[in-house]
């Protein structure tokens, strides 16, 4: 594959929340052009992204040896030598990266929208995990600001939506995310959700036949496993839903 290509490819799998399968395609890819910077720097990106620090170190260093003056890697590399207290090499990166870049008004470039993303991101999921919703959907909110076309931030949002019982706001964004990735299984599975916390079990059970690959699918399944029985013809309608603490919208 042209390795533009692949570039293109692995950031729609981010994109989709799919860091693992972007990984794997920009491994091979560099496997098959060693001398490729561009590809360097991307899976450095993606593994910093996916917690994988001290390998995403190196694949930025190599693109920096094939490419001295590649900017975006500086920066991505000060980054990561930051989290890490490295604070005299980072300075001598983001010097680099400063030294390279043309002024460009009030918009920093992709990478450094891309990692304030991941920090909104990472914020957001401890807000959430010690159940503080609304400061969670604030930071995923800061998040879709900086890159409002990125489908995972989208999802992750009507989830926290979800779990603060606004459904209907829910239900419209997970809209919005199959519009643009009609087989995006965890948006799926999240609109059966939505529709089981409604009562409306047809059309979860409709949302669940689309969901068909990984995790999800095993979700699937369980969730449909808590489903009311279909009546057999010539009966009436499955029995009152299961109680639910959540409001109906």
């Amino acid at each position: 594959m042209d390795p533009q290509n692949t570039l293109a490819q692995a950031k729609n799998l981010l994109r989709a929340g799919r860091a693992d399968e972007a990984v794997t395609l920009l491994e091979q890819a560099a496997r098959d052009n060693p001398t490729y910077a561009d590809l360097q720097h991307q899976l450095g990106v993606t593994l910093g992204m996916a917690g994988e620090c001290l390998r995403a170190e190196g694949h930025l260093r190599r693109s920096l040896s094939l490419n001295p003056r590649y900017a975006e890697a500086h920066l991505n590399l000060a980054i990561l030598l930051s989290e890490r207290g490295a604070y005299e090499e980072t300075r001598r990166h983001l010097q680099a990266f400063n030294d390279l870049t043309p002024p460009q008004g009030n918009q920093p470039p992709d990478a450094a929208l891309d990692d304030l993303v991941r920090h909104h991101r990472q914020l957001a999921a401890r807000y959430r995990a010690y159940g503080m919703l609304a400061e969670s959907e604030e930071q995923t909110r800061c998040a879709l600001h900086l890159r409002p076309d990125y489908c995972d931030l989208r999802l992750l949002l009507a989830e926290i939506l979800f779990e603060r019982s606004r459904l209907q706001e829910s239900s419209r964004i997970v809209e919005s995310v199959l519009l643009q990735k009609p087989h995006y299984d965890a948006a799926h599975l999240l609109q059966a959700r939505i529709d089981q916390e409604r009562g409306h079990w047809q059309a979860a059970r409709e949302a669940l036949t689309r969901v068909k690959h990984g995790a999800a699918a095993v979700q699937a399944r369980s969730l449909e496993r808590s489903f009311p029985a279909m009546p057999r013809p010539g009966m009436g309608p499955p029995g009152p839903a299961p109680q639910t603490t959540r409001e109906n919208t």
